[in-house]
């Protein structure tokens, strides 16, 4: 396996690079982990298309860019680096689009169209009050309603769901075949509320808590049937999983850098703490544990781009990457030591995150039990 970056690659990747410090760090900045308003996120969202992020994963005879995952993860680390925030935004709207171009023509000319163009919003709504990971715990109804349904129940860590102008909402069907579950795309208009959930980081986004009282579903927003959802949704998160691995490197990165740099300039008993020999043992084994994360991460996009099952390797990549960050993150606090936790250094809001997105789509102990079940194949669930 070959993971060296092709020449238009690297192009893509420092042309992205340079974009974003040059034109997305600045106005991140000026967002002190507040709540970035609609209209300024999706001015940001737009400029970000035409390097694929929100619209890369899916194919051009769809309307996407057609890129392949492991081009799209390059970009996507560079972006993470940058704003966690920003990426996890590109990151639901790839995700929503990914589900939207296996619907039918009226779902993709209706919300995948204008979500590719960033016209609008989209979130997806799986986790509730009382089934996080248990997908299968999922409790939230789909109720037959003359020739459509009627939503009821309640979402919670929804990314997206505060900016979100529809939702494909996770649901029930207790009379349909199977364990019922189906995917429903809701209009916010069809009666959904909204709230945001504060948080110990990640507040420039939006995270909500979304309820559904007798949301109107036409038959036309029928994306998966009752019976068929699940299995759609455990593809799409293996696709996904490394991508939020890529979130945590792109933090990660950001650590060390920062970490290099202080202990360049920083002084303690005569001398810059880069020359101190436990200091340079945290900055190598923070590079150590990044550049391990990249290549389990790079090598699940690989297996994705070349149409094979990767359950297993996203899993694995998902949950070494998460919790190489934290590490990561804890190290570079160390390295900046009183200065860590202070807010004029960026190093204390990347300890918040790391945390946030170890339980990201599948907490660490999910990520080890979906790891154990594909090497001994017995569930543990």
């Amino acid at each position: 396996m070959d993971f060296m970056p092709t020449d238009e690659q690297r192009i893509a990747v420092d042309s992205f690079r340079r974009f974003l410090d040059r034109e997305i760090a600045p106005r991140i900045a000026g967002f002190d982990d507040v709540f970035i308003p609609k209209d300024a996120m999706r001015e940001m969202l737009l400029e970000l298309l035409p390097f694929g992020m929100g619209n890369g994963l899916v194919g051009e005879a769809h309307g996407g860019l057609g890129l392949d995952p492991l081009t799209v993860g390059l970009l996507f680390e560079e972006l993470a680096r940058v704003s966690p925030d920003l990426a996890i935004v590109a990151l639901i709207q790839m995700e929503a689009g990914l589900l939207l171009a296996a619907g039918s023509d009226s779902i993709r000319e209706n919300y995948l169209k204008p979500l590719l163009n960033g016209d609008r919003f989209g979130c997806i709504g799986i986790s509730e009050p009382g089934a996080g990971s248990n997908i299968a715990g999922i409790r939230c109804r789909a109720r037959p309603d003359g020739d459509g349904y009627s939503l009821s129940g309640e979402k919670q860590w929804i990314s997206n769901g505060h900016y979100s102008d529809f939702c494909i909402c996770v649901a029930r069907d207790e009379d349909g075949p199977g364990d019922g579950i189906g995917l429903f795309v809701v209009d916010r208009e069809a009666a959904y509320e909204s709230r945001n959930i504060p948080k110990i980081a990640l507040n420039r986004q939006s995270t909500a808590q979304l309820h559904f009282d007798g949301a109107r579903v036409p038959p036309e927003n029928l994306l998966v049937p009752p019976g068929m959802g699940l299995k759609r949704l455990m593809a799409l998160l293996s696709g996904s999983r490394p991508l939020v691995g890529l979130l945590a490197v792109g933090v990660a990165r950001a650590a060390l850098d920062h970490s290099i740099d202080y202990a360049k300039s920083r002084e303690q008993h005569g001398k810059v703490i880069a020359r101190h020999q436990l200091v340079q043992a945290r900055i190598a084994d923070m590079a150590v544990q990044i550049d391990a994360s990249r290549l389990m991460l790079y090598r699940a996009l690989d297996l994705a781009g070349r149409g094979e099952r990767s359950d297993l390797e996203s899993s694995m990549a998902k949950y070494f990457a998460t919790e190489a960050a934290c590490e990561v993150t804890r190290h570079a606090l160390a390295i900046h030591g009183g200065n860590g936790v202070a807010r004029e250094f960026p190093v204390e809001e990347f300890y918040r995150v790391a945390p946030i997105l170890a339980v990201t789509e599948g907490t660490p102990e999910m990520q080890q039990l979906i790891i154990g079940r594909g090497l001994l194949g017995e569930s543990a669930f």
